[in-house]
Order: C-alpha cells, then sequence, then structure tokens
C-alpha cells in the first residue's frame, strides 16, 4: 500500500531518558474520585496547539487516554494521546468478583498543570497509581501499577510521553494479552496514527493513514516502557510529502516447524530480522528472490516477530 498526501504535519519520533517527578499543585480531572471507563468533561487548552494540521481546542481523559478535540461541535475530530499502553481504571475501583471494599475517594489520581510563561508554556497531564482491568478481571488480584504524564509544548506542537515507577514487565503480557500493548497517536477513526513498538528501549516507530484496528496488532510494544522512559513526537513538515509505504508480505506455515516460507510483494526490501517478544534480535537475513525459505528449526518453541522493512508479522515456533 502506498498513499500520498501533501498538505499534512506528521511526526519525527526520538526516545530519551529523564528523571520522572509526580505533578505538584495539580489541578484534578477526576475530582478526587473513583474512575472506571469515564470521560470527563472537555477543559479548554491554555494556549494555540496542533495534532497533524488540526487545531486542538480542548482536552480530556476518557476510557484509558487522555484526548484532544479540534471542538464542541458533532463533527469535531479527536485525537487519543496513547500512552497508557494498556487497559487502566483506578486502584480503588472493584468489580463485585475481586475481595476489595468498595470506596469512593480515588487512589490513581488524573490531573494537569501549566508550567512556563506565556510563548512557552508546557502543559503536563498524569495519571498517577493507575491499576489493571485486565488483572483485576482475569485474575481477581489488584497488584500491578503504572504511572505517566503526556506533555505538549507551546509553540512547537511537540508531544512527549513521560514514563514513572511500573512492575508491568514482559512477563505479564500472559496476563495481559487481551490489552492493546499500543503507545502512539491516533485520530479517532484511525486516518491517521502513528505508534512506537518492540522493545521499549529502542523502539521501532510507525505512522499510518487510514487503517483499521486490525492492522494495529503489527505494531504492539514488547513489554511497558521503563522508569525514566520519555517517547518524544516532533513535528515535521518535511514528512507530510513523504511516501508511507506498508510492505506487503505472507509467512506460512503459521504455526511453523522448521521451514517458515515467506512470499514477498517486490523486491524493494531484501533485508528481514527475527526477534523475540522483548524485541531482542535472534535472526535476521538477506532476501534473494520473491520466494524465500527461512529455517527456524532451531528457535525455542514460543511467538516471534519477522520484520521486513516497516511491516512486522508474528508467527508461532511449535
Amino acid at each position: 500500500m502506498c498513499i500520498q498526501t501533501n498538505a499534512q504535519t506528521f511526526y519525527a519520533q526520538t526516545t530519551a531518558s529523564a528523571n520522572y517527578t509526580d505533578l505538584s499543585d495539580a489541578v484534578s480531572i477526576n475530582n478526587n474520585l473513583v474512575w472506571y471507563n469515564n470521560e470527563y468533561d472537555p477543559i479548554e487548552v491554555p494556549f494555540s496547539f496542533k495534532i497533524t494540521n488540526q487545531t486542538i481546542t480542548h482536552f480530556t481523559f476518557r476510557d484509558d487516554n487522555f484526548a484532544f478535540i479540534t471542538g464542541l461541535e458533532e463533527t469535531a475530530k479527536t485525537y487519543l494521546l496513547i500512552a497508557s499502553g494498556i487497559f487502566i481504571e483506578d486502584k480503588n475501583y472493584s468489580d463485585a468478583e475481586v475481595s476489595q471494599s468498595p470506596v469512593n475517594y480515588s487512589e490513581s489520581p488524573i490531573s494537569y498543570k501549566v508550567e512556563g510563561t506565556s510563548g512557552n508554556r508546557i502543559l503536563k497531564m498524569e495519571v498517577k497509581n493507575a491499576g489493571s482491568t485486565s488483572e483485576v478481571d482475569e485474575l481477581e488480584t489488584n497488584t500491578l501499577f503504572v504511572n505517566f504524564q503526556v506533555w505538549i509544548y507551546e509553540g512547537s506542537n511537540i508531544i512527549e510521553y513521560h514514563y514513572g515507577d511500573t512492575n508491568i514487565t514482559a512477563d505479564n503480557m500472559t496476563t495481559l494479552e487481551d490489552d492493546p500493548w499500543l503507545i502512539g497517536i491516533a485520530e479517532k477513526t484511525l486516518s491517521y496514527g502513528c505508534f512506537v513498538y518492540g522493545n521499549p528501549a529502542s523502539v521501532s516507530f510507525a505512522q499510518l493513514l487510514n487503517t483499521n484496528e486490525d492492522a494495529l496488532d503489527e505494531y504492539k510494544m514488547a513489554s511497558y516502557p521503563s522508569n525514566g522512559t520519555v517517547y518524544r513526537f516532533t513535528p515535521s513538515t518535511t514528512a507530510g510529502t513523504e511516501q508511507f509505504n506498508k510492505t506487503q508480505f505472507s509467512i506460512y506455515p503459521n504455526p511453523v516447524t522448521s521451514m517458515l516460507n515467506i512470499s514477498l510483494e517486490k523486491m524493494d526490501v531484501t533485508d528481514y530480522i527475527i526477534t523475540d517478544m522483548t524485541g531482542k534480535t535472534i535472526q535476521k537475513g538477506t532476501f534473494k528472490a520473491l520466494e524465500n525459505t527461512i529455517e527456524v528449526g532451531d528457535l525455542s518453541s514460543g511467538m516471534y516477530g519477522i520484520k521486513i522493512g516497516n511491516t512486522t508479522q508474528k508467527f508461532l515456533k511449535k
């Protein structure tokens, strides 16, 4: 698939490390009440800000992430700043199955504050000590937690995701296998989306136009970002005139025992990388024809990803 766009702003992505500090004297979004799949009243963005080429007027917290909208009318566009990575809820929210006494006060505050001087302000939004919905539903325990912030910058339109303390590891992917494990920016109808994926310490980056939810399975994180991780999305006007190519290939059989067959649509990309679910490179090589066979018999049983160009597909080694 190849899509050409012209009057559009996309993003360049970088990863950094920075000390994570909880917001102080912040304004509560959830009014210190327990939350789960809530949608709060829109709050006016305190300065001029754009996502892609769309002017944003308001923001809110919706379900699991912060949402930015272009207005209050029904036709307004919504952009989800997907930083949570998993389904989250207030640590004090409880279902009937959970042996936890319901309480009204929040143990996982959602808040925001504005810092800096006019022209160089930063709107900082925070979710503190949120729990895992999947853990509560599937295991009836409530031990996992995440902390994260979303920062937007006046003037530059930069977006940053900052990650704090968490006890989620790659091993929890089995427990949370139904979670999205997505991190990125997405217009609600998926007319545009950009996502970091793979190893949280050295992510890959993809930008998609007019896609669908099924296609997003290829762009999942291998684990949760560690404390101090920062993902920055910087607007790039030069990227707006580039072509976004999705490398087309098929793999079979899947599951596979020894020989994995690869069928390429065209020979515009000739290298492949096989990674485990932590993002570690296990095997790599070069294709010499449209039809190729890769020996994977020496791999341990489990799930792997094969990346060709900007596309990753998963396969199960029996």
